[in-house]
């Protein structure tokens, strides 16, 4: 059990390629930067309209494709509906009785505004892929990004097959959407800290989609963590050590000063992955979307919080 959990938290996007058999068109990473999701107006239209999570995608599919690639767009739809807060519910589509769900055949892409969206293309049998089969390079099992198609501004991944659709719903989405998810709620035991409110922190830190949600990339990075080097395996055991003893029973104890400590702490440990502190260079290897990632912002300023309340000493650069 200890060798388990002492991967908890500790976000490494980087494993995952490991024993991945897939490859990435243009850039090797290109399939991490794509913009799934977007930060926009939900339930837009009514009193209760706010900024949320949204998705900035549509997954098509073809009618003739074989039902196992039927289900697959599904599945990708399903773990894109996982990382998002809502589906950008408005009076405007529940009038329209536009699916909110975003899955479509090819055939029904009229019904959505292709200037303003992505589209994840799967298989050969639909009008996507046949208008720009001359552009799509990649061959059964790859995974190509093609920019400013449909419209410019839009972005369409063309996956042709079921090797490449089980890679992208199962590992990446699942991925993102656990790490995406943790890195949020992190965030909001941070604010609960600072509103004094420990007992709504203590249950972020231990509901399965709180700050445990990040389970769903660590069973991805588990299989690999004999290629990390013992430096960064000893920052994920003090990480586990700060957030799941030192901070849980700061918040158990009620301890404004202990907990805004440790969770501080905790903080330092996500920057030497990600931004390389204490001699240590970051092992993400690309920048992450600005606009999703900048989300979390948008719940500080929600509580009343500015940057700096989190960013100060090691912790001070604020980027990506």
């Amino acid at each position: 059990m200890r060798k388990i959990i002492f991967l908890i938290l500790v976000s490494l996007p980087f494993i995952v390629k490991a024993q991945q058999t897939i490859t990435i068109f243009p850039q090797p990473l290109a399939d991490r930067t794509f913009q799934y999701v977007k930060v926009d107006s939900a339930f837009s239209g009514i009193p209760l309209r706010s900024e949320a999570l949204l998705p900035n995608v549509v997954v098509v599919v073809g009618r003739e494709e074989s039902p196992e690639l039927i289900l697959q767009a599904g599945q990708i739809a399903f773990m894109l509906g996982q990382w998002v807060d809502d589906a950008g519910t408005s009076l405007k589509k529940m009038k329209q009785n536009v699916d909110l769900a975003p899955m479509l055949f090819d055939d029904q892409i009229n019904k959505v505004d292709v200037s303003s969206q992505n589209f994840i293309v799967l298989g050969k049998k639909n009008q996507l892929f046949k208008r720009l089969a001359e552009r799509v390079q990649i061959t059964n099992g790859d995974i190509q990004i093609i920019n400013d198609y449909p419209a410019t501004g839009s972005n369409a991944m063309f996956v042709l097959d079921l090797k490449g659709a089980r890679y992208l719903a199962n590992k990446r989405l699942f991925f993102k959407a656990g790490a995406y998810k943790s890195f949020f709620a992190f965030v909001k035991m941070r604010l609960f800290i600072e509103k004094k409110n420990l007992a709504a922190a203590l249950f972020t830190l231990d509901e399965p989609e709180g700050v445990r949600g990040c389970a769903k990339p660590v069973l991805l990075a588990l299989s690999q963590k004999d290629q990390l080097p013992k430096s960064m395996l000893a920052i994920a055991q003090k990480r586990n050590r700060i957030v799941f003893k030192d901070l849980k029973l700061a918040l158990k104890e009620q301890s404004y000063v202990k907990a805004k400590l440790y969770w501080h702490q905790a903080m330092e440990t996500c920057y030497t992955c990600h931004q390389g502190t204490e001699g240590l260079l970051p092992f993400r290897k690309f920048k992450p979307n600005p606009d999703v990632h900048s989300y979390h912002k948008l719940l500080a300023k929600r509580a009343g919080i500015t940057c700096q309340t989190c960013h100060y000493g090691k912790t001070k650069i604020v980027g990506y």
